[in-house]
């Protein structure tokens, strides 16, 4: 899936941006998105009154949110009605599946709040959390509440890492492993590519229940469910034992679930990390530096500190690869 960066924009438009302007400009275009304006006007175009109806925006100020959009080249006008111009029909209905757009866009919401408190948390080391006065479930009590937004979220990942899946079937040379446990492994897409490149391997996706309902689904659609099965749980309660390879692909790797990791899994078996990883002076990926800023916990780890971690907890013959970016696959083995 291609992002919808600043560069995709008209250049005389872009021009006009300044880092005030720009954060304005993304919160409208966010909410365009979040609203599905730009699916509503997919091969359509529509007057004001239809668009008022279907988004059910009732502010005078819809046809001004509509210039904008019109100026940054997002909608194009023609006389009384309103359509989407060809950028936001690349970028926001064909480059992306619905799922991404419902779950993301509700995401960048919570981002905005936390930065809204951003200079309060550097100078008085509080939380977002307790200046903004709020409180958040964590990721399984919230999945667990929301069946709908388990459903996004996990689409979401499967079209976010289908790059990642593909690479590593490239990178990765599972000759002489059978069973793989593709651990936090979310919509299964990693276990996907894999069992596709190698045909005598199968696998298993271990995730909380409500993401594996429709981890199960997306199986199916694959016709892998005789290679691929799944089972709900915690892994940072219980890792299953009886597997040669285990994997975390954009899945927690810190120092307790890696020991973990070591003690289930094969003697002469192998870990296989797919992640981010921040450069050793932590000036890229802008993104991870922009994340831990929202973060109620230190979380940056550099390439190097992963393999300090892998090596802690006993692995041994570690490998690096780099995918792309910053984006690297980390392998370990139990001897």
């Amino acid at each position: 899936m291609i992002e919808m960066t600043l560069d995709k924009l008209p250049r005389k438009v872009l021009a006009r941006i300044d880092l005030q302007t720009a954060f304005m400009v993304s919160q409208c275009v966010l909410v365009a998105e979040n609203i599905g304006l730009f699916r509503i006007l997919e091969d359509k175009s529509l007057t004001l009154s239809v668009i008022r109806r279907k988004t059910g925006i009732r502010s005078w100020k819809l046809e001004s949110f509509l210039a904008v959009l019109g100026v940054l080249g997002l909608v194009v006008r023609r006389g009384d009605t309103y359509n989407n111009s060809r950028l936001a029909s690349k970028y926001y209905v064909k480059e992306r599946p619905i799922e991404w757009t419902r779950f993301y866009s509700e995401t960048c919401f919570l981002d905005y709040a936390d930065y809204s408190v951003l200079k309060e948390t550097l100078l008085t080391g509080k939380s977002n959390i307790e200046l903004l006065g709020i409180k958040r479930e964590g990721y399984v009590e919230y999945m667990r509440r929301d069946k709908h937004a388990a459903h996004d979220f996990t689409r979401m990942l499967y079209h976010d890492h289908l790059r990642d899946a593909e690479l590593l079937s490239k990178n990765l040379d599972l000759t002489g492993y059978n069973n793989i446990l593709d651990l936090g492994g979310g919509s299964g897409v990693m276990s996907i590519a894999l069992v596709r490149k190698y045909k005598f391997v199968k696998a298993c996706v271990l995730d909380i229940e409500p993401v594996i309902k429709v981890t199960k689904k997306i199986i199916k659609e694959h016709g892998l469910t005789k290679r691929i099965t799944t089972l709900a749980g915690d892994m940072h309660k219980h890792i299953p034992e009886g597997y040669d390879v285990i994997m975390l692909c954009d899945a927690d790797s810190s120092k307790d679930t890696l020991k973990n990791v070591y003690q289930s899994l094969d003697t002469g078996g192998m870990v296989v990390i797919v992640d981010n990883f921040s450069s050793e002076d932590l000036t890229k990926p802008l993104f991870r530096l922009l994340w831990q800023l929202r973060s109620n916990s230190p979380w940056l780890m550099t390439l190097k500190q992963a393999k300090e971690q892998l090596q802690e907890a006993g692995f041994r013959s570690i490998r690096q690869k780099k995918l792309y970016g910053c984006t690297w696959m980390l392998t370990g083995l139990k001897r």
